[in-house]
C-alpha cells in the first residue's frame, strides 16, 4: 500500500503538495488478508448453473484443485464481492484463498469501445484478463457465483474463447473460511451507498452521524456534467477546487483545503462517500482524510455503476450548507502527502521506493502527458508504477472495464 504521496511543489511552510494519479489506488484493499467470515449455513443458495457440457463440482473437488494446481478457480462475482462486501445479491463477502476473479460484470457493464481512457474495447480488455489469468484454451477451469448465473455467464463467455474443460461451483456449499482484503470497506459498493442514502445501516460502515456525499469532477456543475445526472443528495466539487490551476495543478494550501472542507459542511466528524471521476474521487478522499475526516469512502464503480445497479440518477443541483468549524485546524494525518523535501530526505533510506504512477510514456519521458504542461521525463530513481497507456487518465492496471478496483 502506498503510504506516501510525492509533492512537487514547496512553500516555505511546506504545505503545497500534488497528488498525481497514484491517488487512485487510495488506501484500497491490495492486500490479501485471511479475515474474511465463514460462510452461514445457507439451504436457499441458488444451485449451481448445470449449462449444458459443464459439469458441477463439489466442494472438496475445488479445494483438491486449489491444493494441487489442476485447475483454475474463478469468482464470477461482482468484484466488490470478491473483494469482501457482503452486499445487494451477493451475501457471502470475500472469495475463497486461491481463486481469481473474472467478473460476470465485465460482459455487460455499460462500456463505450470508442471512447475510453485506454483506448480499447471490451473484447481487448477482456483478452488482456485473460492474459493476466494464465486463462487459455488447455486451461482446466473451475468457475463459482451465488446466484447460479454468474458463472454459467462467464463459462460460455470462456468456451467462446476455446476453453473447453470448464466445471461450475455454488459458492453455498464451500464451509472453510473466505478471505477479504485489507481495508476493503473503503471502496464502498452501489448498494450500500443507496443503504446509507435511505437511512439504513451498513455493517461494514457502522453508524452514520453526518453522511455527505460528493460528485467530484473537473469544471463548474454546468461544464462538468453533474446537472446531467448524479447519484442523489451529491455535492459537486470542481477539481480546481483543491488543484491550483495556477501553478501547474498542484494541491492548494493546508487553509485552502480546510475551506473548502467546510464550505461543503463536512467535519471530522462526517461520513464522506466520493463518487464521480474515479481519479478525482480518490484524490478528494484522500485529502479529507489528510485533514482528519475519520470516515472516507470511494464509490466504486462510479456512475455507470450506479445506474447498472438499477438506481436513478439526479438532476437537481445541490447547494451545501456551510460549517464554521471543521473541528481542527492542522492536517491529522500529515504523513498521507509528501513534500519535496521530504521525498529527497527518503530518497538515502534503501528502504523507500518512489513510484511513478503515470503512463509508460510517460515514464520514459516520451510526452508529458498534458498540453498545458511540456516537463517529460520522471525524476531519478523512480520505479515505474503500472497506471495505465496512451492517456495520461488512463488506469488500466488498477481499475477494471466497469471501474471497480483489480485485485
Amino acid at each position: 500500500m502506498i503510504n506516501s504521496i510525492l509533492n512537487q511543489g514547496e512553500k516555505k511552510s511546506m504545505s503545497k503538495k500534488l497528488l498525481s494519479a497514484i491517488l487512485c489506488i487510495f488506501m484500497m484493499a491490495t492486500v490479501l488478508v485471511g479475515c474474511g467470515s465463514k460462510p452461514e449455513e445457507n439451504g436457499s443458495a441458488a444451485p449451481a448453473p448445470e449449462a449444458e457440457g459443464v459439469a458441477v463440482v463439489t466442494a472438496e473437488e475445488v479445494a483438491a484443485a486449489l491444493k494441487d494446481g489442476s485447475a483454475i478457480v474463478v469468482d464470477a462475482r461482482s468484484s466488490d464481492a470478491y473483494a469482501g462486501w457482503a452486499t445487494g445479491g451477493n451475501t457471502m463477502g470475500g472469495h475463497i484463498s486461491g481463486a481469481t476473479d473474472f467478473s460476470a460484470n465485465w460482459l455487460s457493464a455499460t462500456f463505450d469501445d470508442q471512447n475510453n481512457l485506454n483506448g480499447m474495447t471490451r473484447a481487448e480488455h477482456l483478452q488482456k484478463y485473460l492474459e493476466d489469468k494464465n486463462i487459455k484454451a488447455g486451461t482446466s477451469v473451475i468457475v463459482y457465483d451465488e446466484n447460479g448465473t454468474d458463472a454459467a455467464a462467464v463459462a460460455e463467455y470462456f468456451a467462446s474463447q476455446g476453453i473447453s474443460d470448464l466445471k461450475t461451483f455454488n459458492l453455498g456449499d464451500w464451509k472453510e473460511d473466505l478471505v477479504s482484503y485489507a481495508n476493503y470497506q473503503l471502496y464502498i459498493p452501489p448498494t450500500a451507498v443507496n443503504d446509507l442514502i435511505q437511512g439504513k445501516e451498513v455493517a461494514e460502515i457502522g453508524p452514520v452521524k453526518d453522511l455527505k456525499i460528493l460528485e467530484i469532477s473537473w469544471g463548474t456543475a454546468e461544464q462538468s456534467g453533474y446537472l446531467s445526472g448524479h447519484v442523489p443528495g451529491a455535492l459537486h466539487v470542481n477539481s480546481d477546487d483543491f488543484d491550483d490551476e495556477n501553478n501547474v495543478y498542484m494541491l492548494e494550501t493546508d487553509e485552502t483545503l480546510f475551506n473548502l472542507a467546510e464550505s461543503l459542511g463536512i467535519t471530522t466528524e462526517s461520513t464522506v462517500i466520493c463518487t464521480g471521476n474515479p481519479i478525482f474521487s480518490t484524490r478528494m478522499a484522500v485529502i479529507l482524510e489528510y485533514l482528519g475526516v475519520n470516515n472516507v469512502y470511494v464509490m466504486s464503480g462510479g456512475t455507470t455503476g450506479w445506474t447498472d445497479a438499477g438506481f436513478e440518477l439526479e438532476t437537481e443541483e445541490i447547494i451545501p450548507e456551510s460549517v464554521a468549524d471543521f473541528g481542527i485546524t492542522t492536517p491529522q494525518n500529515p504523513d498521507l502527502i509528501d513534500t519535496v523535501a521530504e521525498v529527497q530526505e527518503k530518497r538515502s533510506d534503501a528502504n523507500f521506493v518512489l513510484v511513478d504512477n503515470r503512463t509508460e510514456e510517460e515514464y520514459r519521458g516520451e510526452t508529458s502527458g498534458y498540453s498545458y504542461f511540456d516537463m517529460a521525463g520522471r525524476i531519478e530513481g523512480a520505479v515505474y508504477g503500472f497506471a495505465g497507456v496512451g492517456n495520461s487518465s488512463s488506469m488500466l492496471y488498477y481499475e477494471n472495464l466497469d471501474s471497480t478496483m483489480r485485485n
